[in-house]
């Protein structure tokens, strides 16, 4: 019986041993989870840094990218002087053509009699030496290309020197000051048969008449 009571006992205290063993495992093993998934001091601090850096990063892009625009006006102010530029060019050309006797040609399109925006520039400058020279009279000669017949390029030629008398008229030069004639492909400025000499015979030559 007292052995019995023993053995019983024994067994007691081997199952309590177990239990609190395990009970302490549990333990451990949460604790251990609870330190894997809260950050470390070092991460709470590398945290925010990355986020400086992240920002850091942005203002700077953002700098950059004012920086551009800023350099993007800067290269666009010179349009202006460019203009400029261009426009006392013509004005030279128009004092050698002078010289000459004329004033600056105007160009066009092929088969065009339609005046070039990149042309008015000189037409206005032949307009305003017009204007100060009222006694001044200018025919107008009208040219054209060698591609197609003579007679279609004789009218094509008096088409585009009426289109520059009205340019002329609706800009308060006196139509009793123009004439017009029209030379087709007979005189060519440039006699060569490249794109670049046929652009050149596309033309109304204003020839001063005093």
């Amino acid at each position: 019986m007292k052995r019995h009571s023993l053995t019983i006992f024994v067994l007691s205290i081997t199952a309590m041993f177990f239990v609190v063993t395990g009970c302490m495992d549990i333990v451990k093993t949460e604790e251990d989870i609870e330190k894997k998934t809260e950050p470390s001091t070092a991460e709470q601090t590398a945290q925010p840094k990355e986020e400086e850096a992240v920002a850091g990063k942005e203002d700077a892009a953002g700098t950059i990218k004012e920086e551009k625009v800023e350099e993007q006006s800067i290269k666009e102010s010179p349009l202006s002087a460019q203009v400029e530029a261009k426009a006392d060019a013509m004005k030279e050309l128009t004092a050698m053509a002078e010289k000459e006797g004329k004033l600056a040609a105007v160009y066009f399109e092929f088969d065009s009699s339609t005046v070039r925006d990149d042309m008015k520039l000189a037409l206005d400058n032949n307009i305003e030496w017009l204007k100060k020279r009222q006694d001044v009279k200018v025919e107008l000669q009208g040219h054209a290309d060698e591609k197609g017949t003579n007679e279609y390029n004789i009218a094509l030629g008096e088409r585009r020197a009426h289109s520059i008398k009205r340019y002329l008229a609706d800009s308060g030069i006196n139509e009793a000051r123009i004439s017009t004639i029209s030379y087709g492909e007979e005189r060519p400025a440039d006699l060569g048969h490249t794109e670049e000499a046929l652009a050149k015979n596309r033309r109304v030559e204003f020839v001063i008449i005093k």
